[in-house]
């Protein structure tokens, strides 16, 4: 790296820029150039498939964070042909960087879909309309996500075994967490392998940068609330604050095409197509062949000898599905969809809001201005030696309460606590005067400018932190559904956020627990205070009052990007089910789908860890059945 450093990437620290954005586009130059590690992947086969007539035993679509798993997984079969179709490319150097999480929205690697058009929520982001962010590369959102290593809590997954899924308990979903997660060797000695593993392919690390004085007095709060600080935050313990692991190695992003994939890139069994559109799965009466797909230009067919499995997500695999005639009959004969088997596919669609509104502001005394080097200064301590804000994304502070344990006027919580959390809280430090940092995170939210220029005006009076609460057991359920026939064409995403009552409420008691962390000493000696955004939305509201709370929340709340259940996993009597336990379509053979689509309720954390042990325990299930019968009709 350092001749890189030296010599080829010198062009991209000349001349200086005088301010942060130019300094930061520097960055990136620079950095793509120490960071370009493109050979790490699988190539491209795309032409060579294309022009034969080749027949795979086993086609995934989608190269994400499910996929890529289940690609290295069925490729240990030697005798099996596995083909992964990916729409997107390798990762760029630029998503290795932790610190440039709020740089890669709206870029190539980002699907940036839009909800419709709904009332009582988003309405304050651009055109009144949630932006929801997906991960187009190899390696899926787990290229463009935060990169917190979460997992939820053991009623979480003891509710899916209760609805008839057996084998889908905690105890059981632990196993495939450890198989697929690499700890220190540090944490395997001080907390054993029961919640992380020691030699599986998804490298788990702490954050090599963190605001140590403002996350310290956060922690010192929590203390003086009688709240737990959970070290490890992955644990038994499901109630209080801690650092959360990040997927990352050496201060950079671990996606999972490099941990999965690189390791097997060569294999002669494993196949690739980048670039690749599915189109619609192929059937022979109820049994999947083979897919559809648009690639260079060309539609061709590709057959599978045994199963086709979507892993393209929780919005693009129930899309799949009803271009296929598998899903709500009357809306896929309204699409003049020809009709294979009457689903729900694309209801249950849940979703974790986030609600970035509670800024606690304070003023910092030993903040200095930033230099005129600031941004160089950045890329010379993350390149050469690992640290710095650039190796983290900022928001590695979590706090997971019940609300209903604080008193409605911030009064210190419960002696007791609730076992279970059902808020989340980030947190995420904004130093007085880098008003480009704000600005960043508020436009990965995708609210109105106007908005923005309120906040950036908040920073440079004094350090902001946000304690984004985000609601984890949302009662509100969405659906999707085709906007037309044609593959190319999104879809049509009603998020319903807040159509239950309960919803808004949850949210609003969260005002509790920052006001009575902002009323600890630990707090009170530096003079941080909740701050009240001014939203042109919410004017005519009085400050603090419940109504000025519920106008923010229904401003600037939106998705964290957690979208599941939209192909939901239960038994063949469950009439709100798509799959099996086994993760089979019900109704048609030899098509599973194996993504965070399965889930029937969404977890109590940061969604991508799950999904990776889906994925795990999915290609067990798929190696039990063809070993157990290689002659069965699935």
């Amino acid at each position: 790296m350092e001749a890189c450093m030296a010599a080829s990437c010198s062009a991209a620290l000349s001349p200086l820029p005088s301010s942060l954005f130019s300094q930061l586009i520097n960055v990136l130059l620079f950095s793509q150039c120490a960071l370009d590690r493109g050979s790490d992947y699988p190539v491209d086969r795309s032409i060579d498939i294309l022009s034969s007539k080749k027949e795979f035993d086993f086609v995934i679509v989608g190269g994400g964070s499910a996929g890529s798993v289940l690609a290295r997984r069925l490729s240990e079969i030697d005798d099996w042909d596995v083909l992964l179709i990916e729409a997107g490319e390798d990762a760029s150097p630029m998503s290795e960087v932790p610190g440039f999480l709020t740089m890669l929205p709206d870029t190539a690697e980002d699907y940036a879909y839009k909800t419709e058009l709904q009332a009582g929520f988003c309405q304050g982001h651009k055109n009144k309309r949630c932006k929801w962010r997906k991960g187009k590369a190899l390696g899926g959102s787990s290229v463009i996500n935060a990169m917190l290593h979460v997992f939820g809590n053991d009623r979480d997954y003891n509710q899916w075994q209760e609805q008839g899924n057996e084998g889908w308990d905690y105890e059981n979903m632990l196993r495939y967490l450890r198989k697929s997660t690499n700890c220190p060797a540090e944490y395997i000695a001080k907390f054993g392998v029961r919640h992380c593993g020691a030699n599986g392919p998804m490298s788990i690390r702490s954050y090599n940068y963190s605001e140590t004085m403002q996350q310290e007095v956060l922690l010192d709060g929590a203390r003086e609330m009688g709240l737990d600080v959970l070290d490890p935050l992955i644990g038994d313990r499901y109630v209080g604050f801690g650092k959360a692991f990040g997927t990352m190695d050496n201060a950079q992003r671990m996606n999972t095409a490099k941990a999965y994939l690189s390791p097997v890139k060569d294999k002669k069994n494993l196949y690739v197509m980048k670039s690749t559109r599915a189109d619609k799965v192929l059937l022979k009466g109820n049994k999947a062949v083979g897919v559809r797909v648009t690639s260079g230009g060309k539609t061709v067919d590709l057959t599978a000898s045994k199963e086709v499995i979507l892993s393209a997500g929780s919005i693009a695999s129930p899309q799949l599905l009803m271009l296929s005639g598998i899903g709500p009959k009357k809306h896929l004969q309204d699409m003049g969809i020809q009709v294979v088997a009457d689903l729900p596919v694309g209801k249950n669609l849940q979703d974790h809001v986030i609600w970035p509104g509670l800024l606690i502001g304070f003023v910092n005394e030993t903040q200095p201005l930033p230099t005129s080097t600031f941004g160089m200064d950045l890329a010379y301590n993350y390149l050469v030696h690992k640290k710095g804000e650039l190796a983290t994304v900022g928001i590695n502070l979590l706090a997971f309460v019940n609300v209903n344990d604080f008193g409605p006027n911030g009064e210190k919580p419960r002696s007791t606590p609730s076992k279970y959390p059902d808020i989340e809280f980030h947190f995420g430090h904004f130093p007085r005067w880098l008003a480009p940092k704000i600005a960043a995170l508020y436009n990965l939210v995708n609210v109105e400018n106007e908005i923005v220029q309120e906040l950036t005006k908040m920073i440079m009076e004094g350090d902001l932190i946000v304690a984004a609460s985000t609601l984890l057991q949302p009662k509100s359920k969405g659906f999707l559904e085709l906007r037309s026939a044609d593959p190319a064409d999104t879809m049509k995403i009603y998020a319903n956020y807040f159509a239950e009552r309960e919803d808004i409420e949850t949210l609003l008691k969260s005002v509790n627990v920052i006001k009575a962390l902002t009323k600890t000493s630990a707090l009170g000696q530096y003079k941080m205070t909740l701050k009240h955004l001014d939203l042109p939305g919410c004017r005519d509201k009085q400050p603090d009052s419940d109504e000025y709370w519920e106008c923010n929340i229904r401003q600037i709340a939106g998705s964290v990007y957690h979208p599941i259940g939209t192909a939901k996993m239960g038994t063949k009597d469950d009439p709100t089910a798509v799959v099996d336990s086994r993760l089979r379509v019900h109704g048609v053979q030899r098509l599973r789908v194996i993504d965070a689509s399965i889930m029937p309720n969404i977890v109590s954390g940061n969604t991508n860890s799950p999904v990776i042990a889906i994925a795990e325990k999915g290609a067990d299930l798929v190696k039990e059945d063809w070993f157990k019968d290689k002659h069965s009709e699935l």
